[in-house]
């Protein structure tokens, strides 16, 4: 199991357990490794450990447990849109807690399959609609607007050109998904154009965003397209501090050429992050919530 601990970046974890669960799991050869991640007041999700799909990060644990504090019973009456679910995870918790008009897409199809298969785990049953999206696109035209919309983009900057010849020199990287970690800027400033036509007059948008994506940055970038008419107003709900942590051996060889990239962001577009006297590199986690200007 992992989960937030009070430290807000100290995670504990326990070993997977490798069990045959009883319900068909889609092109399962060897029995799955499963692991679980608690988010408060007794609310766990189980998940798959599938290879190529995330596993639920600090983030993600942060982003579910500020779900479980702030939505009511009203809330969960609402219509729900979790935006790139990954996993599932954050769809799952919201199951969990009672919401039953939950859609749920991600730009993988091989995410969407896992967190299909994830909720089948969890309930026995299909309820949440899963589709592959990229963003908005795929919703029905007619039924788009949501209650609440819930989304954790891209973390990082598009990566510079230097960068870039450092990752395909170093060769053998296929583990390193620069698809999904790089480019968040861009697909935050995407999200926020199209927004406003995806949530109801008194509906919320939930956004997690990495403090090395350069926020300041980007929400003036969004204002300035707006020629100072935003319909949008933005608040900041939680913040926390995590570590740096690189998941492979091929981020941890980079790390050197990313740590100099982050320098770059950091003295040119505003990314915010430490550096501890050990050389620990801790970001912020912004939580914000996103609405319409009245």
């Amino acid at each position: 199991m992992i989960g937030l601990s009070d430290k807000g970046w100290l995670v504990e974890m326990v070993h997977a357990s490798r069990q045959q669960h009883e319900h068909e799991l889609a092109e399962a050869v060897q029995p799955p490794v499963f692991y679980e991640a608690y988010f408060g007041l007794g609310h766990t999700v189980r998940l798959i450990d599938k290879p190529g799909v995330f596993k639920v990060s600090l983030a993600g644990l942060a982003l579910g447990s500020q779900l479980l504090k702030m939505l009511d019973d009203d809330d969960l009456s609402g219509r729900f849109l979790d935006l790139g679910t990954g996993s599932g995870v954050q769809a799952l918790l919201l199951r969990s807690l009672g919401a039953t008009d939950i859609v749920a897409v991600d730009i993988s199809g091989d995410a969407v399959m896992s967190a299909a298969n994830n909720e089948i785990l969890n309930f026995g049953d299909h309820q949440i609609q899963f589709r592959v999206a990229d963003l908005f696109s795929g919703l029905d035209p007619h039924n788009a607007r949501f209650d609440t919309i819930i989304f954790n983009p891209p973390g990082w900057r598009t990566p510079s050109p230097h960068f870039l010849d450092v990752l395909h020199q170093m060769g053998g990287h296929a583990d390193m998904d620069t698809a999904s970690m790089f480019y968040g800027e861009q697909t935050l400033l995407r999200f926020l154009h199209e927004l406003p036509d995806h949530l109801h007059r008194h509906g919320r948008a939930i956004v997690g965003i990495n403090s090395l994506i350069g926020i300041q940055d980007v929400l003036d970038q969004y204002r300035d397209s707006q020629a100072g008419q935003s319909p949008l107003r933005f608040r900041l709900m939680e913040r926390h501090t995590f570590p740096l942590l690189f998941y492979s051996d091929s981020w941890k060889k980079a790390s050197s050429a990313l740590l100099e990239e982050f320098q770059r962001w950091r003295e040119s577009k505003g990314a915010a992050y430490t550096v501890d006297s050990q050389g620990q590199l801790y970001w912020s986690y912004e939580l914000i919530e996103c609405r319409l200007k009245r």
